[in-house]
């Protein structure tokens, strides 16, 4: 059983290989998590505001819709 996992773990790791085992030159690939997580918080933040204002809470809504904005411009700032 643990040799069948080392044969798929290789099998996945080798077609980013080259015949030598090193890694092929080039351009790093790009970090989407933090462009993944401030987009998430965005989401929340503005799902939560369209609830807000469908529950009739005017104000708290508009303040998170308008705070949505910032985890957005961050998202927007950091895409690759």
């Amino acid at each position: 059983m643990a040799g069948l996992l080392v044969a798929v773990l290789l099998v996945a790791r080798g077609p980013g290989r080259t015949a030598t085992g090193s890694l092929p030159a080039g351009a790093p690939s790009a970090d989407w998590a933090p462009v993944w997580s401030f987009g998430a918080l965005a989401l929340v933040v503005g799902v939560t505001g369209g609830v807000l204002l469908r529950l009739g809470e005017r104000a708290l809504g508009a303040g998170r819709l308008a705070l949505c904005g910032v985890p957005t411009c961050f998202a927007l700032a950091l895409w690759p």
